[in-house]
Order: C-alpha cells, then sequence, then structure tokens
C-alpha cells in the first residue's frame, strides 16, 4: 500500500507540474484537506534555461529539406549535401540493449511535422548503409510489446516495452541502433546576438550575412520611415572610388573626396551645396585647363567670362565629370577674369 501510495504523489506531482505550472502542496483527493490540481496556487512553471531557446524555430520547414541548412542538420544514408546516418551506442547503466544514445541533442520532433519521426534501423555495427540492408523497428513495435520511445531533445533511444526486438535483445552481439533523423543547428539563445532570416541582430548593429545584400525598411500604405530623435542621422562616408556600382537612384552619401553630400540622380552623381558659392580665377592667355577647389559636374557649374555666361559642353566642361578639372576650349585672355557659380 506504501508504495502505491508513493506512486500516485509522484504522478500528482507531475500532473500539476507538467499540466498546470503549479507546486504541490497537498495529496491528490481522496483525502482529507486533499487539492485537485486547479485548486493549487503557487506557480511553478517548468523553467527553459534562455541560452537553450532555439531562435530560428520559426524557420523550421513543415517538411524536412532533403539537404542540411543553416537550420536543420540532416542524417540518413548516402553522400551528399548533409551527414550519415546516426550510429547509436549502448546505454551501460541500462539493462541490456534497452537504451540507446546518439550522443547528439536537439532532434527536431513531430511537433514541426509528422515527418520530422525519426527512422529506427538495427544494422551490423559500422555499417554506412542502414537504411538498405538494415532492419526497420518500428514505433508501436512487431506485436510483441516491443516499442521504442525516443527523447528528441536529449537524443536517446529507449525500449520501452516488456520486451527488446530481437534483432537488438540480449545474446545478439556486432549490431548497433541507427537513427535517421533531423536536428536543429541554428543560433539559440534570447539574449546576444539573434538571427533572424539573413539579418543578424547584434547588439545596436543589424548586418546581412548575404554579401553585397541590401537591407530594405518598407512600411505600408502611405506610412512613412521615422527615425525619431534630435540629435541626427550618419549618411555613409567614402571617397568617389568607393561610390557603389550600379549606383541606385536616389542614393545618398558624404564623398570625402570632394567633402561634400552627393546624390545619384539616376544618371551621374550631384553634389549637394548650402546655396551658391563661387571661386574667382583669371585667365593668362594659355591655360585652358584648371583644377578648382572642389568637383563638380559639368551641368551643376555656371561657368562666365568678364560677367557673360559660357555655354556648358561648348565653351567649357568638367573633364570628366565630375571632377575639379574645368577645361576650356579656348584658353582665357589674360584679361579675363573667369567666375565659377557651384550650384
Amino acid at each position: 500500500m506504501a508504495a502505491s501510495f508513493n506512486e500516485s504523489q509522484k504522478l500528482d506531482y507531475l500532473w500539476k507540474k507538467v499540466g498546470y505550472g503549479v507546486a504541490k502542496t497537498s495529496i491528490p483527493p481522496p483525502g482529507s484537506g486533499s487539492k485537485e490540481a486547479f485548486n493549487e496556487s503557487i506557480p511553478s512553471p517548468l523553467l527553459y534555461r534562455g541560452d537553450l531557446v532555439w531562435t530560428n524555430s520559426g524557420e523550421i520547414p513543415a517538411l524536412p529539406p532533403s539537404n542540411t541548412t543553416s537550420i536543420v542538420q540532416v542524417y540518413k544514408d548516402g553522400g551528399g549535401s548533409y551527414s550519415p546516418t546516426v550510429q547509436c551506442t549502448e546505454d551501460l547503466t541500462a539493462p541490456d540493449n534497452q537504451t540507446w544514445k546518439t550522443n547528439l541533442t536537439n532532434w527536431i520532433p513531430t511537433q514541426f511535422g509528422d515527418n520530422y519521426l525519426v527512422v529506427v534501423y538495427v544494422d551490423t555495427t559500422g555499417s554506412t548503409t542502414p537504411q538498405t540492408t538494415g532492419t526497420r523497428l518500428f514505433q508501436t513495435g512487431s506485436g510483441s510489446d516491443d516499442t521504442w520511445f525516443f527523447d528528441y531533445q536529449a537524443g536517446i533511444l529507449n525500449f520501452n516495452g516488456a520486451t527488446i526486438p530481437t534483432v537488438i535483445a540480449g545474446g545478439v552481439s556486432g549490431k548497433s541502433v541507427f537513427i535517421v533523423g533531423y536536428r536543429y543547428v541554428g543560433p539559440s539563445g534570447v539574449v546576444g546576438n539573434a538571427v533572424l532570416g539573413n539579418l543578424t541582430i547584434s547588439n545596436t548593429t543589424i548586418s546581412s550575412s548575404l554579401a553585397n545584400a541590401t537591407i530594405t525598411i518598407q512600411p505600408t500604405g502611405t506610412g512613412l520611415v521615422s527615425i525619431d530623435t534630435t540629435t541626427g542621422l550618419i549618411l555613409p562616408v567614402g571617397n568617389t572610388a568607393q561610390r557603389p556600382s550600379p549606383g541606385a537612384t536616389g542614393t545618398v552619401r558624404f564623398n570625402t573626396t570632394t567633402s561634400r553630400v552627393e546624390v545619384y540622380d539616376g544618371t551621374e552623381w550631384d553634389t549637394i551645396v548650402g546655396g551658391v558659392t563661387n571661386q574667382t580665377l583669371n585667365g593668362d592667355g594659355s591655360t585652358a585647363t584648371f583644377t578648382l577647389d572642389r568637383s563638380t559636374t559639368t551641368a551643376a557649374a555656371l561657368i562666365m567670362l568678364n560677367g557673360i555666361t559660357q555655354i556648358p559642353n561648348q565653351a567649357y566642361a568638367m573633364v570628366p565629370s565630375p571632377s575639379a578639372n574645368l577645361v576650356f576650349t579656348e584658353a582665357p585672355s589674360t584679361s579675363d577674369v573667369i567666375d565659377i557659380r557651384f550650384l
């Protein structure tokens, strides 16, 4: 009777802990002071360590992949982009041949889909083709109460029926259990780095795992992208040679070669300046190429000789455009005053 009472207490504890997430304070009904699970009031939720949380479990597909991915490791026969079928080792602390260890954790359980059910084979130890040459053991057994249970988190197979399958029972040597299945190998943890698809979030930095990929922020409808701050927005910074190629219309950056903000208009890079600024030079009768104090384009520079506006691409041009090289078709004379307006 004492043993029976003790077992009922254990079951009551598990029922309240797992089913209701509460602490057991009293024996189950009937009995004086007994409590049903829903009458227990002290919370006692199961602890699940934050460092073990499958961060990208949402990316596990409903149907298992045929090849290993960054999220799912595949184990089966063959030599493709996956791992060999796992040969288990016997747990010698358990009864003979009852428990077998994959020595791997985080196997994907069937809550992600029925096809994630592991497949169990018995074959000659060291076999590389158990799916072909081995004997498959079904979870429901062969009718001789020789069922098995697989602990997906721990990666352990346990024959939990009254008997061990005859192909692996005591007295059979040179045989091993093999597992075909899938493991979660994506990032884990709720702190530190997080991976969302191809994006990696590390503290305050968001980066992409794909080379040369564009990170897009896309509001819906008429929504805007708003940066709520009173400080400022830092533009991409680089020299002329570091401009993105090909350029995308609307791209804005700070050019360290020209010390100016510039924008790509779909055809060329236009320098953005605060209002109109100018520079004055003098001709000498022989010089046709002048070096300006900043880079600009032919269209963004207004050139006047002695107050007379010159026609771009006929009387002058920036070569190349944009650049700081102002080239005249004819050298300005000694008396000419060259006025450059940067628009």
